[in-house]
């Protein structure tokens, strides 16, 4: 069962958006079972799953309308007009309805799953924070490299809180004509201000850049303060989330504009197995394939995971036959910016330097047999190579 534990987690997760007490209780049994038979780790998050359910079933219809960001605005429907950029007409947004947002998480560490978790109890729990004067943090920024789940993480977080996504990509904001690019944040924001919406900002660093740069116009700076105006007259008016690949450009009034701040991080070992057991379905790997086609991207995203469970199902559909060592040297040869030099350098050279590298990892102990297995070796033939190779090197 741990085998499909990641799938066994998204069945529980999606339960749980509308959650009663019958699907608590059978989760509850199912981590009881995890954590008696020893899987400690996955009885922990269907834990963190059910504690943040709790909230759900404690709070009924009528308590929900009483959030500021749900009880103001008029709704938005499928023939609401978007907003246009006067001089091309192009839209400033587009719209995802909750039923078009995401299901699951995307698959972090447990720190940051604990983390965003903790946003979306506040907004379940508006009642109880209004009842000693506070509301729920009202924005959030999501930074990180490409390809590790941030707009996906947003538009999660849309799903949990029940509203739809005005979604406005800043770099289609901008406008070579004088005045215009300020006047369409302003139209974005009085749009997503008039709504029930939650408004998400991607490629949030297209328009926030430092204020200090010697090389910028004043133009620029106009439109900096119109952002930072905007985003003061989005509080406790809906939620808004930034997402950018480039936080270090940020301005650092834009920065305290937000409640919260979340950096995403490279996938660890760990997340980057689980990842590829959900990119790669239907095909099954055994557990010492996984793990070695994550350490061979280490270092790289979610994006490039996804990218790898692609090139091996399209390879493993052509050729029925085809050896996932081979496989992986043609990944790392035209896809050299997804995989880590080092170790693109290691998997394209000789097979014996491969094989001594990773029966030389310390942080994934590799044993012998999995090592023989994954290059189509017994291990036998694997020792007697290995043995040829070390007396070639003395001599």
């Amino acid at each position: 069962m741990v085998k499909y534990f990641n799938i066994i987690q998204a069945l529980c997760r999606s339960a749980l958006i509308n959650p009663n007490e019958a699907i608590s209780h059978q989760i509850n049994r199912l981590k009881d079972s995890l954590e008696k038979d020893g899987y400690a780790q996955e009885a922990k998050s269907l834990e963190g799953l059910l504690s943040s359910s709790q909230a759900s079933l404690e709070m009924s219809p009528s308590k929900i309308q009483k959030s500021f960001v749900i009880a103001s605005g008029e709704v938005l429907t499928a023939k609401t007009p978007v907003p246009v950029d006067k001089e091309t007409s192009t839209p400033l947004a587009e719209i995802f309805f909750p039923n078009d947002l995401p299901n699951d998480m995307p698959i972090f560490n447990e720190n940051i799953q604990l983390a965003i978790q903790s946003i979306v109890n506040e907004w379940m729990k508006f009642d109880r924070l209004l009842e000693i004067n506070a509301t729920p943090a009202s924005s959030c920024l999501i930074y990180g490299i490409p390809g590790t789940g941030k707009t996906h993480l947003a538009k999660w977080i849309a799903k949990q809180i029940g509203l739809p996504v005005v979604l406005a990509r800043l770099e289609g904001l901008m406008s070579s004509f004088l005045g215009t690019t300020s006047r369409n944040i302003g139209n974005l924001f009085a749009f997503a201000n008039k709504y029930k919406c939650v408004l998400l900002l991607d490629e949030f660093d297209a328009i926030a850049k430092l204020r200090n740069d010697p090389q910028e116009v004043g133009e620029v700076k106009r439109v900096v303060n119109t952002l930072l105006q905007s985003l003061d007259s989005r509080h406790e008016k809906g939620f808004t989330i930034g997402v950018t690949n480039h936080e270090s450009l940020l301005d650092p009034a834009i920065w305290r504009r937000f409640d919260i701040q979340i950096e995403i991080p490279r996938p660890s070992s760990e997340v980057m197995a689980h990842l590829l057991k959900k990119f790669l379905i239907p095909l099954e790997f055994n557990e010492s394939e996984i793990k070695f086609l994550a350490w061979c991207l280490e270092g790289s995203s979610g994006a490039d995971a996804e990218m790898l469970s692609k090139w091996l199902k399209r390879a493993f559909v052509l050729e029925k036959e085809s050896n996932i060592i081979t496989v992986m040297k043609q990944f790392a040869l035209l896809n050299s910016g997804r995989i880590n030099a080092s170790k693109r350098n290691v998997m394209l050279h000789s097979d014996e330097d491969f094989i001594a590298t990773l029966l030389n990892d310390k942080t994934c102990s590799f044993k012998q047999k999995d090592i023989a297995s994954i290059f189509g070796m017994t291990p036998s033939s694997l020792s007697k190579q290995m043995s040829k190779f070390k007396d070639s090197e003395k001599n």
